[in-house]
């Protein structure tokens, strides 16, 4: 199965054969692991199944969805791996922890080299490795998550196929990577930072303060770990004197579990942005819902929209998955579907960002934000992305850090108080104005991403503000080698 997905990479097949076959290989390789893989055997059986009775992918869209609880933390690593070994494994990677306890995910010499593919894409067909010279700086954590390494392998793939880069591996280290590229930069010709979002707004920073001129750097970023607003994109653009050329910064959809599974194109890029132009389309959410927008290779991976609203994924992984629950809220579209819905304002955002709408013909997949990344206030769930929103859209968003906790708190009275602690930048002092500044901002947000805040808000009014707490520059702290936490306990 691997040769077959390997090599549908490397053509560009239309998409009406390549979502068939899609949709085949997931069905295939659900027999084939209910055959080979122990713990799926049992997982099925536990719930009445008969493999010989799922013949098609309607089928096979009716089975129970595996997830970490129930699936991946019920069994032991090697019964859910294939033939009950871990033969094929070359090396294992452990989850960022984000939604518990950190998990194992043994990985083989195939399950790279598919993610080695999809990145060599993004060098290639999108920042242009293929002429001159890059410094490839790796910024993701190191050590046993998958994302640091995982772009250090592809990177050093692309570089062996014909494209003159060289990697360096400054980690989640801001004044390392600073250093490296102050030191290195004028010896290429494009510098590509890769990293976790937060930690290259850091290295841009901190490259100001030693004296960088990015505006005279052909710079482009590779992001991933959460997704970003376009606005939080724009910033940053602007910071490196690139205002406009959105395709400098490429964001990534991946997990632990099975590595990169989708990424941002030139064309997702400017689908996301006529969005709010296109008004409501059939079975699509609203503009302002959708936290991210990707294509992904669907001979590589199929994703569904399970009854919950959630995302499932179907992937040959190190371990075999299947309809396994990513926790993230969203769907797919179709491309062509795509294109068709977008009519003029597609066409016109492509014109003014001089993209080839031809060139990625695949399905996109959106997000919605994730299950796990709420919290809930009068039984009502407040997501990290709308308050994310909130403050990137803040008329004092250039006072921020971008980093912010939050958590619902009970008071004397017994009633639920709505907190949020944000970071400021360098040089800025909290005060009480600006608190209530940003609180009126996040209320006004909520209000219109939100109908149940917005009812809640009318019903008890001043109860359901949040209180909003300032601190100074590096007050946030972060744990080295994780993503940052958007909530704190109580």
């Amino acid at each position: 199965m691997a040769f077959s997905i390997l090599r549908t990479l490397k053509t560009d097949s239309p998409l009406t054969q390549s979502a068939r076959s899609g949709s085949k290989r997931a069905l295939k390789l659900f027999h084939e692991a209910a055959e080979r893989v122990p713990a799926y055997k049992d997982f099925l059986r536990k719930h009445r199944i008969d493999p010989r009775s799922v013949k098609t992918i309607s089928d096979f869209s009716k089975l129970p969805v595996t997830d970490k609880p129930t699936y991946m933390s019920a069994y032991d690593l090697k019964d859910l791996s294939w033939d009950g070994s871990l033969a094929i494994a070359k090396c294992v990677s452990t989850s960022s922890g984000s939604t518990g306890a950190p998990h194992f995910w043994p990985r083989g010499h195939q399950h790279d080299t598919v993610i080695n593919m999809m990145i060599q894409k993004m060098y290639e067909d999108i920042i242009g490795t293929g002429t001159g010279s890059t410094l490839a700086v790796d910024s993701f954590a190191l050590g046993q998550w998958i994302a640091g390494f995982e772009f250090y392998n592809a990177t050093r793939w692309t570089a062996e196929r014909g494209n003159h880069i060289v990697i360096v591996t400054p980690g989640i280290d801001k004044v390392e990577a600073a250093n490296e590229i102050k030191k290195l930069a004028s010896y290429f010709d494009r510098v590509v930072i890769a990293g976790y979002p937060p930690f290259v707004k850091d290295i841009v920073e901190q490259g100001a303060l030693v004296g960088i001129d990015w505006p005279a750097i052909d710079v482009h970023f590779i992001a991933g770990g959460e997704a970003v607003s376009d606005v939080w994109k724009d910033r940053l653009l602007e910071r490196i004197g690139r205002s406009g050329e959105i395709q400098r910064f490429v964001t990534e959809y991946g997990m632990a579990e099975a590595g990169v599974v989708a990424h941002e194109t030139p064309v997702s890029a400017i689908m996301r942005r006529a969005l709010p132009q296109l008004g409501s389309i059939e079975y699509f959410p609203k503009a302002e819902e959708v936290t991210a927008l990707y294509q992904y290779y669907p001979n590589a991976r199929y994703f569904e929209k399970a009854s919950d609203g959630s995302l499932a994924l179907t992937a040959d992984a190190g371990l075999p998955l299947i309809r396994y629950d990513t926790r993230d809220v969203g769907g797919t579209l179709d491309y062509e579907d795509a294109i068709s819905l977008g009519g003029n304002a597609v066409q016109k955002m492509a014109a003014r960002y001089n993209v080839d709408l031809g060139k990625w013909k695949l399905p996109f997949v959106y997000l919605q934000g994730r299950k796990d990344f709420s919290i809930s206030l009068y039984a009502l769930n407040i997501y990290v992305e709308n308050v994310k929103r909130a403050l990137e859209g803040s008329a004092h968003a250039a006072l921020l850090s971008g980093l912010f906790t939050m958590t619902v708190e009970q008071t004397q009275n017994l009633d639920q108080q709505f907190e949020i602690s944000v970071e400021l930048v360098e040089g800025t002092q909290p005060n009480t104005a600006l608190a209530e500044s940003l609180a009126d901002e996040i209320v006004a947000t909520l209000s219109r991403l939100n109908t149940e805040y917005a009812k809640l808000y009318s019903a008890i009014g001043t109860r359901a503000r949040p209180h909003v707490t300032l601190l100074g520059s590096g007050e946030i702290q972060t744990i080295r080698g994780r993503k940052h936490k958007w909530f704190r306990k109580s």
